[in-house]
């Protein structure tokens, strides 16, 4: 028995030895990036791709740069998955001819084929830092609403393996050996909870995504960038608040990640009532609806707004003359603007938009052009700043008759009309005016608006030196004529002195007795 029993082992050993002397094949693993893909590339492409400004906008340097798109063409590199992909087509033409053996091709082929996996044998998905994967950590955390990134008690919390996460279960102080930080690749502020993260794309934190890895949200972008760009029409562009919740503390909670788009106006920017129809996609808002040739365009209509789009060109009703007369950003037609803080800021701004006159026809508070003898009028030599009103109907409010019609008005009272003058203005010069000599012995001057000499600024100018109704004596400063209102200069020339600007051109003729 024991020498039958011996035999039986022998021959069962033999035949076990037998069969691990067999030929076996096994399914070979595809080639990963980070083992098999990276090196190569690295070695062979990074002279040309890699910094900051990589050649056609393409790296070989990290994962997501090599899959993703090259440029001009905005074509991914790696896809279609097989011959046609534009890694592979680039290795047929110079200055890539020769640059990978065939075996080495073949391996970039295979990678391809194999769905461009990132890792071999790793705790996720090979394709997990794919972000057109099904199987990507952006599908998962979608999927589950964020709880892994966001609660460190969930038992696929992040922060058990990575750096960069909010989910740090307590008693884990350091990351797992080659797992990399969240941060590598959301790198911008606030990190994994940057709004480019989920919503845009680098530093934009408005839609559309990265077109590259999610061409399909180009169609769903929408205005975006017609509102949040700085733009002619608005100088600053809008800020998301104005039309969407902003969100609280914890950033994902509440309305914020909760897959759907709210809608909702902030009222200190949109003023007025204001609503968006979803169905429509169409917003009702002060911001295009005033009257104009597209008062509601829809989300989707990315043409550029025109003036006359918003708001009549001029608006109904409206001083029909030239829009530069009164608005500082736009063209003299009302077809372009010049860009600035005013436009689309809730109010109708004239001039420079400070409500005051000098908004329009002065600088700052002050009223007084600066063209032709206005500055003359307002700092004279020969007596104190005038008023407005000498010359002009000033207005008690902005709409009042005659204000903003585009013509100017000059209607003579106060000064201008002392000792029963009675002053014209031609639209050249002014005649019969008091102030320069109406209804003294002496012919009146008749000034020239645009004259720019000085000529009416000197004694002699309005009246002789002296008048003819005076006597002969030129002593004006004398203690019993003029006494110190009047100087004489070296040249025996009388001129206004300070004390004398109150009392000269005051519609009286004073001495000092």
């Amino acid at each position: 028995m024991m020498r039958a029993w011996a035999a039986t082992f022998v021959l069962w050993g033999a035949g076990l030895l037998g069969s691990c002397s067999e030929d076996r094949t096994s399914t070979p693993q595809a080639p990963a990036f980070q083992t098999d893909i990276a090196p190569l590339l690295q070695e062979r492409c990074a002279s040309c791709h890699s910094g900051s400004a990589p050649a056609a906008g393409w790296s070989v340097m990290t994962y997501s740069a090599a899959i993703a798109c090259v440029q001009p063409s905005g074509a991914p590199a790696t896809l279609p998955a097989g011959e046609t992909a534009p890694i592979l087509v680039a290795l047929q033409v110079s200055p890539h001819l020769g640059l990978l053996a065939d075996s080495e091709r073949s391996t970039v082929l295979a990678w391809l084929m194999a769905g461009t996996p990132d890792v071999r044998n790793g705790v996720h998905d090979p394709t997990f830092a794919d972000p057109r994967s099904s199987a990507s950590h952006g599908a998962m955390l979608r999927a589950t609403r964020w709880a892994a990134m966001l609660d460190p008690n969930d038992p696929n919390a992040c922060g058990r393996c990575h750096d960069g996460t909010l989910s740090r279960p307590a008693g884990v102080t350091l990351p797992a050996p080659g797992a990399p930080a969240c941060t590598s690749c959301h790198d911008q502020p606030g990190g994994v909870l940057a709004c480019s993260t989920c919503h845009g794309s680098g530093t934009r934190a408005y839609p559309p995504r990265d077109p590259c890895f999610f061409p399909e949200d180009a169609a769903n972008a929408g205005a975006h960038a017609a509102h949040v760009q700085p733009s002619m029409a608005l100088a600053t562009g809008v800020a998301c608040s104005t039309c969407h919740p902003v969100p609280g503390d914890p950033i994902i909670g509440g309305f914020h990640g909760d897959g759907k788009v709210e809608v909702t106006f902030d009222p200190t920017v949109v003023i007025g009532e204001a609503n968006y129809d979803s169905t429509t996609q169409t917003c009702a808002v002060y911001c295009h609806d005033q009257s104009g040739a597209r008062p509601r365009p829809t989300w989707q209509d990315t043409k550029p707004m025109a003036c006359g789009d918003c708001h009549g060109s001029p608006p109904s009703g409206h001083y029909p003359g030239a829009c530069t007369h009164c608005h500082a950003e736009a063209n003299a037609t009302g077809t372009m603007l010049t860009g600035g803080p005013l436009h689309l800021n809730g109010k109708v701004d004239l001039g420079n938009g400070s409500g005051l006159c000098g908004a329009c026809h002065g600088t700052g508070d002050s009223p007084w052009p600066t063209t032709a003898a206005h500055p003359a009028h307002q700092n004279p030599t020969l007596t104190v700043p005038l008023d407005c009103a000498n010359c002009h109907v000033v207005p008690s409010t902005l709409l009042d008759p005659v204000h903003l019609d585009g013509t100017v008005h000059v209607t003579f009272s106060e000064l201008a009309t002392a000792r029963g003058a009675l002053p014209t203005w031609d639209g050249a010069s002014c005649t019969n005016v008091a102030c320069h000599g109406a209804n003294l012995a002496d012919p009146a001057a008749v000034p020239a608006w645009n004259d720019s000499s000085g000529a009416q600024s000197r004694c002699g100018a309005c009246h002789g030196i002296p008048p003819t109704q005076h006597t002969a004596s030129t002593d004006c400063d004398r203690a019993d004529c003029h006494g110190s209102e009047v100087a004489i200069e070296a040249s025996g020339t009388p001129s206004i002195t300070p004390s004398g600007l109150a009392l000269h051109i005051d519609g009286v003729i004073e001495s000092a007795r």
